[in-house]
């Protein structure tokens, strides 16, 4: 080694313990170490300024301070200083030979005390020996906190908790530690774990009052997005049943037109004999004035057949369409409502030639009565009988069978409209119910027909299924509930309101 840093390490450790021994004084020492102690609230800055204030002041050439975890598991690095990074332990366990004998001890370990008295010493000594020399450390410098300095007597009753560890190594003067000076390091100790314990309490004030204020700011913000959602939900409602207004009344407009086709055909026949009869009899009366009534009474029976045919149209025609009060939820008879829908399904499928159709009816007269509003119901029937009939266009037979059931379990019963037709693939029955679905030629089919009806039976509180084999037919299912007087009175003003959409 060059001369020249050997003797200027040698100054320098010379006039390190002249100085150090002329100006160190403890008194001023310790109420510096209290004064600034005393200030720093937060922890991190706290743990670094004790050990810079280790370091300079105390002149001291490596300072770690370890702290108890918050689950006192771990004594973990808080600060160091003047350490090698090799030199340093990141954390201690609970059950460290070092933290177990300070512990037992409560007061202040010299590495030389533990090596002088090595021969009697067991292996948890030797283990907390070699860890000091292994980290470049003279003493360790336990603070409990109810401990006030190094002479404190060490009782069952009186030891406080380990709640933190000063490690430190030697003096820069070189010199070796004396009992005053541990006694001053421990009562900086002390005085340590206190404001230690206050600045932990503190960041976590700090820490909760951040996680509060986030906390708030998240309640707001997902207020503020529920109010949002809320006001497009009441939005998207008010579209929705406008919507649900203009299918209904697209679906009437649909049903009114094929009906004016069919009726008007079935007005116009009469009609256009009844004209013609009366042109011949106008025309013969011209030139026969004399011509008696009795002679030209064969017209005038024709002319009344034609009439009465009319009439009948008429008066099947107001009859079908008188309806309930509009939305009222009522007692109806199945076997009833299926049959007085049936001639409506004949006008509306008038112009399809469909003649030639058999119908069935398998009614029990056991079957209960259902809750529901008779139009909506109508629409309902009206829909799945068009939707047979369509679907035997192509067949040879064709025939339509109506059964039903009470289903005490679920208190409903159940309506089976079955056809003879060529069946419905699976991948179509997925998305038969859908809005605007359609398997009929532009022009032939809306594709809200079964949305509807859907829709009206979830409003009367039923559901509709659909079964289909390819090559023999399809059955629709309809539940609806049973008819009580109590359940009835209680839904009625819910409903009212909802049927009337």
């Amino acid at each position: 080694m060059d001369i020249r840093v050997v003797f200027k390490k040698t100054l320098a450790s010379i006039t390190g313990r002249r100085l150090f021994h002329k100006k160190f004084n403890y008194q001023e020492l310790l109420k510096d170490a209290s004064r600034g102690i005393a200030l720093i609230q937060s922890l991190d800055h706290l743990a670094r300024l004790i050990v810079t204030f280790l370091t300079l002041r105390a002149r001291i050439k490596n300072v770690a301070l370890y702290i108890r975890s918050d689950d006192e598991n771990l004594f973990f690095l808080k600060a160091a200083r003047g350490f090698k990074n090799t030199h340093t332990i990141q954390k201690f366990s609970s059950d460290h030979p070092l933290i177990a004998k300070l512990n037992i001890l409560q007061q202040p370990v010299r590495l030389n005390d533990l090596v002088n008295k090595q021969a009697n010493n067991d292996d948890q000594t030797k283990a907390v020996i070699e860890v000091l020399k292994n980290i470049d450390a003279q003493i360790v410098i336990p603070s409990f906190l109810g401990i006030q300095s190094a002479d404190t007597p060490s009782t069952s009753k009186d030891r406080g908790r380990l709640r933190s560890l000063l490690i430190l190594g030697g003096k820069k003067s070189g010199e070796a530690y004396t009992d005053e000076d541990m006694n001053v390091f421990f009562t900086i100790a002390q005085e340590s774990a206190i404001a230690i314990e206050n600045a932990r309490l503190y960041d976590e004030a700090v820490k909760r009052a951040k996680e509060l204020e986030k906390i708030n700011q998240e309640l707001n913000a997902a207020s503020s997005r529920l109010m949002r959602a809320l006001s497009e939900t009441e939005e998207a409602n008010k579209r929705l049943k406008d919507t649900q207004s203009q299918l209904v009344h697209e679906q009437k407009m649909a049903t009114m037109g094929r009906l004016a086709a069919s009726v008007g055909h079935e007005v116009n026949n009469p009609l256009t004999v009844l004209s013609m009869n009366v042109s011949r009899v106008l025309l013969r009366l011209r030139k026969e004035p004399d011509l008696k009534v009795t002679e030209i009474l064969p017209v005038f029976d024709k002319m009344e057949q034609n009439i009465q045919r009319i009439k009948a149209v008429v008066n099947t025609l107001t009859g079908l369409l008188k309806k309930s009060e509009k939305g009222r939820f009522e007692a109806l008879s199945v076997k009833i409502l299926i049959e007085e829908t049936l001639p409506l399904v004949q006008f509306q499928t008038y112009l399809d030639n469909l003649t030639g159709t058999e119908v069935e009816f398998d009614i029990p007269g056991d079957i209960a009565l259902v809750k529901g509003d008779l139009e909506r119901l109508q629409e309902v029937f009206l829909n799945l009988f068009i939707n047979a009939y369509q679907a035997m266009m192509n067949s040879r037979e064709r025939r339509i069978r109506i059964t039903a059931r009470n289903n005490s379990a679920t208190k409903t019963v159940c309506i089976d409209f079955t056809d003879t037709g060529e069946g419905i693939p699976d991948e179509i029955i997925k998305k038969l119910f859908h809005f605007r679905f359609t398997t009929k030629a532009e022009g032939k089919g809306s594709g809200i027909g079964l949305y509807m009806c859907r829709y009206i039976l979830e409003l009367h509180g039923g559901e509709i299924s659909v079964k289909s084999k390819i090559g023999e037919g399809t059955t629709f299912t309809v539940k609806l509930p049973i008819y009580e007087e109590r359940s009835l009175m209680n839904s009625q003003d819910s409903s009212e309101a909802s049927a009337a959409g």
